[in-house]
């Protein structure tokens, strides 16, 4: 059990900092190409990653790990995932960008019990259902029509990157069901990946090239370090004892400081409705946390290939 309630405390703290980024991204793509930015972030995230699994000793592994067609894939889509989230973002708000990528939950939900074989008990279909009441009503406080400062095409942009993170979520999960696998070697190999595919991107799609060294790059430090090795880590070792759905709903906690924040730094207002779809998502995480039929998939082959 104490196992199970240090995953949910680790969770809940990457969904905090991973929530931050959301401002942390729209206040950087005001002067940084998003595409850019995406392979500067990666970059940086994997310097830092390695330096970590050279101190630990697990330089050699994280250099294995790149051969691991597994972690090839999950640093494609990872890369493909930020690139949506990013060029999205320079057409919706952050709160909108938030709701948006947390979708993924319902992806993962179906795709869990699809191919990871975890069951969906009462409690965490109840937690799903108030967990993505409590995003819309933190979103859009209710409302059905959207604000004119969003676009239709940056919505859609960004709700291709939840989708895409399914998969990410998936291969993720396996990876961790084979057992054997550090997480610092794991994150190592993955953000080299994701760094590498970011790089064509960045240079068949960016504008200009790459921004000069300065203070105007602190976005891409902090969205690295703090939205990046640390949260991933974990977010990680929290998979190795919960299941992917439960983690995916206890994430959700992201939109509520997301919106707190993006409230207090850009200025984006709140309503009563946002107010009440907190309480629903911190009803979504209770619910989620106190569901003790999770099944952690016991071996490699749950995902076919």
């Amino acid at each position: 059990m104490r196992g199970r309630k240090g995953a949910v405390v680790a969770t809940l703290a990457a969904g905090l900092l991973w929530g931050s980024s959301f401002v942390v991204v729209k206040i950087g793509l005001s002067t940084l190409d998003p595409y850019w930015f995406v392979f500067l972030r990666f970059t940086t995230a994997a310097l830092v990653a390695l330096a970590v699994a050279a101190l630990a000793g697990q330089l050699r592994q994280a250099l294995r790990l790149l051969r691991h067609p597994l972690v090839v894939w999950m640093g494609v889509t990872n890369a493909v995932g930020f690139v949506l989230q990013f060029k999205g973002q320079t057409l919706t708000t952050a709160g909108k960008a938030a709701l948006l990528v947390n979708t993924n939950t319902i992806f993962v939900a179906a795709a869990s019990r699809l191919f990871l074989r975890e069951r969906l008990g009462p409690a965490k279909a109840l937690g799903i259902a108030a967990g993505m009441a409590g995003v819309f009503l933190v979103t859009t406080g209710g409302r059905l029509a959207l604000g004119s400062s969003v676009t239709i095409l940056g919505d859609l942009t960004v709700l291709a990157a939840a989708v895409v993170w399914t998969a990410f979520v998936l291969i993720d999960k396996r990876l961790m069901a084979a057992g054997g696998v550090s997480v610092r070697a794991l994150a190592s190999a993955m953000l080299i990946v994701t760094a590498a595919t970011a790089l064509p991107a960045a240079l068949v799609f960016g504008s200009g090239r790459l921004p000069p060294v300065g203070w105007g790059l602190w976005p891409v430090g902090y969205t690295a370090v703090f939205c990046t090795v640390i949260p991933f880590a974990l977010w990680t070792w929290g998979l190795k004892r919960i299941s992917a759905t439960t983690s995916s709903v206890i994430l959700l906690t992201e939109v509520v400081f997301a919106m707190a924040l993006a409230a207090l730094v850009l200025g984006e207002r709140q309503t009563t409705g946002a107010l009440w779809g907190g309480v629903l998502i911190g009803a979504a995480v209770l619910l989620a946390s106190l569901d003790s039929r999770d099944e952690i998939a016991a071996g490699p082959d749950i995902v076919p290939e």
